[in-house]
């Protein structure tokens, strides 16, 4: 009884405090769990008999409370439909079964606790894990799932108590140990598959309970809260450096298309703001809504939502779906024709840019455009020709030495790119003085930076040559997943390019300044995909297995994989590995302390030879040479050996980096030979 007590406490514990933040209110739930506590003293009971009866009337009390809300806000005169209504829906439900759940502490015989109790915690886990997903707070809902259905198992099998047990009956006590062992392992397993279903049909669930007021709340239109990942929203320079620096793969979107998606718009901005180091988006947008697919201008599904009057026929098809939660945006490439999604209305831009409100995870739309060249004139061109008075005194020159000789749009283009190309490099941590205006700085001295600046300038540059351009952001999308065969875009390809309106070709083209290393990444990893074969293909399937069906999935993947032989090798391997690497931890944590004792003194000496590195750095770099991250102290001492000019400096420098590199990766760094380096140091400054 004490350990099923325990359990119950931890129960109503995590359903309070789950309730509280999926909900954001902390005084309700946490009242209700000072009187649920209280319950579980079993000194103030209501002797009902039978509990399932009390359990109906409390399921019955459900759908009034669904007509309460349907009165409440279906009535409203103001409709937003969206996932805001699912939260709020989801909310109230978990309140409810929360406040059932101490209700039945009340209930019963005082000489038992209710079953129910586990019952309305899984309930509660589920209505407010409901929210979390549409929190995106994935990981916190499938330990909130795992976690209710072990504590639920748990104070179900000691509801009878445990009986005792005695010596002669050993044998058949390890086998209820280990029997109890075996149902636990299942059941957290089904509790795992049981998540994994939920998160699959999450829609349909978020469904439900706007079902009983056909969908509708009165709640503000706004995207506030809602996360903006993957692209720069704001068009303030360096917004894009945490997206792109942290080089994270989490999928944004999934899109099933013949060919590479390539560039996939989100946001265009017309006007720069040098005060502020920001693009402005000054275009403008109607509303577009959808053609009618049946009968007395009813809509069937999906809604088709046209742009342009071209024979979709001739068209491209590409269908996209969101990944994760984007405010107020569609992904779609230039040229689009048609957009065909379960929404009711879109607005779209003069820059073609299609917005939405309510985007939520799981949109999927299908999107037709055009094989041919973009060919809609600029409606703004006076906005895409401005340059700020202030930048165009700076760089006025450097565009007159850039586009000399050049009559043409395509010439300027070609000329603009081939100058970033050739004299800039891609580097992520651009160090830019305070005071300073960023896109000046990057044009004239720093020539180091990322997709930001290199489209900034581009755009700016050919402004002053006569070129109407627009900033643009959004993904470059050229990673294929090779086990769904679905062109994947993640954080880590988000990207800014130029779209210039050419003149004498009456069309729009992409203009791509950027330097080979940011667009050669994602392809570099994907040749290294390719080169690792079909392991990366069995390694993805087995993680993607174990998400989805937990251990149940192992063994269906090791012999789909590997065959019968294989699946019964592989455990040994892993097993005798085991093994292994224990002996070999037991053997080595004898000499642990004394490499502790090395440890503590050999870090001092490193922090002395970083710290002499990072000064011949600064000092080379004044000098107009610069060792780049990726290059090695061997690689750049022979470069610094080959730029002498006959004084013999940049020798004794190179010198000095090769006796570093020995000293630094030697067994044992000597205190003799630290003080010759650091004079070597001085001589060679």
């Amino acid at each position: 009884m004490k350990t099923q007590k325990a359990i119950a406490v931890v129960m109503i514990v995590a359903s309070s405090l789950l309730t509280g933040l999926v909900c954001g209110d902390i005084a309700f739930p946490a009242i209700l769990c000072m009187l649920g506590l209280l319950g579980l003293q079993r000194r103030f009971i209501w002797d009902v008999a039978p509990e399932k009866r009390v359990v109906t009337s409390l399921l019955l009390l459900l759908l009034a409370i669904m007509f309460a809300l349907h009165y409440r806000y279906g009535s409203s005169s103001s409709r937003v439909v969206g996932e805001q209504a699912a939260a709020i829906a989801w909310q109230t439900i978990a309140r409810y079964f929360l406040a059932s759940m101490i209700l039945t502490l009340f209930l019963g015989s005082p000489r038992r606790l209710p079953f129910s109790l586990g019952l309305f915690h899984v309930a509660v886990t589920i209505s407010a894990g409901q929210v979390l997903l549409l929190y995106d707070m994935y990981v916190a809902f499938r330990l909130s799932e795992l976690f209710s259905v072990i504590l639920v198992l748990l104070y179900i099998a000691l509801a009878r108590g445990v009986p005792e047990i005695s010596v002669s009956h050993r044998v058949g006590h390890m086998s209820r140990r280990l029997a109890f062992g075996l149902i636990l392992l299942v059941t957290i397993n089904c509790g795992w598959i049981a998540s994994s279903i939920l998160y699959r049909h999450v829609e349909v669930l978020n469904y439900l309970p706007l079902w009983f007021w056909s969908g509708v709340t009165a709640l503000d239109n706004t995207t506030g809260g809602q996360s903006r990942i993957g692209f720069s929203t704001s068009g303030e320079l360096s917004s894009v450096l945490m997206i792109k620096g942290e080089q994270d793969e989490t999928p944004v979107l999934s899109i099933k298309s013949d060919r590479s998606p390539g560039y996939l718009r989100a946001k265009t901005f017309e006007a720069y703001l040098r005060s502020d180091s920001k693009w402005l988006d000054r275009s403008n947008t109607e509303a577009i809504y959808p053609e009618q697919n049946g009968p007395l201008g009813m809509h069937f599904g999906r809604r088709l939502f046209c742009f342009d009057e071209r024979d979709l026929s001739k068209c491209r098809n590409m269908t996209i779906r969101h990944e994760s939660n984007l405010a107020d945006v569609m992904f779609t490439p230039l040229g689009t024709v048609s957009v065909e999604a379960q929404l009711p209305v879109l607005t779209l831009g003069e820059d073609d840019v299609v917005h939405c409100h309510n985007v939520h995870s799981g949109l999927t739309y299908d999107l037709t455009y055009t094989n041919s060249v973009h060919r809609k004139p600029p409606t703004q061109e006076g906005q895409m020709l401005h340059v700020p008075k202030q930048v165009e005194a700076d760089i006025s020159h450097l565009a007159s030495r850039i586009f000399a000789g050049c009559s043409t749009t395509a010439e300027k283009i070609d000329a603009i790119v081939q100058h970033f190309h050739t004299n800039y490099t891609y580097f992520l941590g651009l160090d830019i003085p305070p005071n300073r205006d960023k896109l000046t700085h990057f044009l004239l001295e720093e020539k180091t930076g990322y997709c930001e600046y290199f489209a900034s300038g581009a755009a700016i540059l050919l402004r002053l040559a006569d070129v109407p351009t627009r900033y643009v952001t959004g993904f470059m999308v050229t990673y294929k997943d090779d086990l769904t065969g679905l062109w994947i875009a993640r954080n880590m390809d988000a990207h800014a390019w130029v779209e210039a309106w050419d003149k004498e070709l009456n069309q729009w083209t992409i203009v791509e300044a950027t330097t080979g290393e940011d667009m050669n990444m994602a392809s570099a990893t994907e040749d290294l995909e390719h080169l690792r074969g079909s392991s990366g293909a069995i390694l993805r399937q087995f993680l993607q297995t174990l998400y989805q069906y937990g251990l149940f999935g192992v063994p269906n993947w090791l012999y789909e994989s590997f065959g019968l032989f294989g699946g019964l090798l592989l455990p040994a391997i892993l097993f005798g590995a085991a093994l292994c690497l224990a002996w070999l931890r037991r053997r080595k944590s004898k000499s642990f302390e004394n490499e502790a004792r090395s440890a503590s003194a050999k870090s001092a000496e490193l922090v002395i030879l970083h710290k002499m590195l990072a000064r011949m750095d600064r000092r080379v770099k004044a000098a107009g040479h610069r060792r780049d991250l990726s290059e090695t102290l061997y690689a750049f001492s022979q470069r610094l050996r080959k730029g002498d000019s006959g004084d013999g400096l940049w020798t004794r420098i190179s010198d000095w980096y090769l006796e570093y590199a020995n000293l630094r990766y030697s067994r044992a760094i000597c205190s003799e030979r630290l003080q010759q380096l650091t004079h070597r140091l001085g001589d060679s400054l």
